[in-house]
């Protein structure tokens, strides 16, 4: 009976591994981007709505930029 392999055999292709790069740069970007938007959205006095519009706006470009960059150095090791 041959052995059975499970998942990759040779690790993961460079697409895949500049894919996850992204997507763990977006996760710390949306982190990140959430703590410093509610504090500076506090810090000018914003409430309800604005605060709220400020907020996604911060944790979605802080989510691009670190996306991009983290997809960028994955990019980077896979060559």
């Amino acid at each position: 009976m041959p052995p059975v392999q499970h998942g990759y055999s040779r690790g993961p292709s460079c697409f895949e591994r500049i894919k996850y790069g992204a997507m763990i740069g977006f996760a710390v970007g949306i982190s990140t981007g959430a703590i410093f938007g509610t504090f500076g959205g506090i810090r000018y006095g914003l409430r309800g709505r604005e605060l709220l519009t400020l907020l996604g706006k911060t944790m979605l470009q802080t989510g691009g930029t670190f996306g991009v960059f983290m997809a960028i150095g994955s990019g980077i090791r896979c060559s």
